[in-house]
């Protein structure tokens, strides 16, 4: 008889999955998740990249009158830059869609597209805030900062 079956069979969840172990996962806790995973990548990224622009600009002028390498380095800077261009990008709409996402059923709006860049990557570390009925720390709607923990 095999045993996974057979544990699989006597451990069962009464009540749906509001008594299901675990943690209350909301959209909100959600979205500060994945601003926590942006905000890590971008910095990171962020330093290879320019890492890699300082490279290729200092390949560029050790290539002096050689043409292969001059070219060769000036490809890999346009690399570089574009995907400088593309981490960017996807930060700002992450941040955008996120905010937008952290912010929604927290009653009227009375926020303008501006309100929606940058993310706060500095909160790690710091305590979170009631703002406007959202935790600064995505947590999900709330009153006083209390909630927010």
């Amino acid at each position: 008889m095999p045993v996974i079956p057979a544990l699989a069979a006597t451990s069962t969840v009464t009540g749906g999955l509001q008594n299901a172990p675990g943690i209350n996962l909301t959209i909100q806790s959600l979205f500060g998740i994945v601003a926590g995973l942006a905000c890590w990548s971008t910095r990171f990224i962020t330093i290879v990249m320019v890492v890699m622009i300082v490279w290729y600009g200092f390949q560029m002028m050790a290539a002096q009158s050689n043409a292969t390498k001059f070219t060769e380095a000036r490809k890999g800077l346009g690399y570089a830059v574009v995907g400088m261009i593309v981490v960017l990008g996807a930060y700002t709409i992450i941040a955008t869609v996120g905010n937008a996402i952290s912010s929604a059923g927290t009653g009227p709006s009375t926020t303008s597209w501006l309100d929606y860049t940058p993310l706060n990557c500095s909160s790690t570390g710091t305590a979170a805030t009631c703002n406007n009925g959202v935790c600064s720390n995505g947590v999900g709607p709330c009153q006083t900062s209390a909630q927010c923990q």
